[in-house]
């Protein structure tokens, strides 16, 4: 529980400098978390946190706003309707060409947790990433960490992205 305890102070010294009056006060109590498929295994330290009263225990009422992918929560911190994005940290990269200087203030893993899967009637067939060429493939959304991760598993095999249609699940 050592790591949640660090994720939830986490979000309260990242956000500390944005909403923080004078001699301490948390000013923001109220913090907008945007997350891109809570459900899923990528994202439990937050849903732990929350659900064990982490944030509470922090002084910080926290909503979490669940969007198709990381993409979309992405764009909610980007347009300002959410003040945090819980996503992959690839996009703090893919952002700052775009002008976006994100800042990562915690690691939530230490590897993507992302599988990528194929259906049983076209496992047989399959023996390498560039029998892909050709088929659909479901990401959590255009643009998530989901769809970067597949681009780089298809490179390994010399496919490129054209080389698939990418669909968002």
């Amino acid at each position: 529980m050592y790591i949640l305890e660090k994720f939830a102070l986490a979000i309260l010294i990242a956000a500390w400098p944005a909403f923080a009056g004078a001699q301490g006060a948390i000013e923001k109590k109220d913090v907008h978390v945007a997350v891109g498929g809570k459900a899923s295994l990528y994202y439990l330290p937050l849903t732990i946190a929350e659900q064990l009263g982490y944030f509470k225990e922090e002084g910080l009422n926290l909503t979490i706003s669940d969007f198709a992918g990381g993409s979309q929560a992405l764009r909610a911190v980007v347009g300002g309707s959410a003040d945090v994005v819980s996503g992959a940290y690839e996009h703090t990269l893919n952002m700052q060409p775009k002008g976006q200087y994100l800042q990562c203030f915690v690691q939530q893993g230490r590897a993507p947790q992302i599988a990528i899967g194929i259906a049983t009637a076209k496992a047989k067939e399959y023996k390498s990433p560039k029998d892909l060429k050709g088929l659909k493939v479901g990401v959590s959304a255009p643009g998530s960490s989901t769809h970067m991760i597949l681009n780089h598993f298809i490179s390994t095999g010399g496919l490129k992205p054209s080389d698939i249609s990418v669909i968002g699940v």
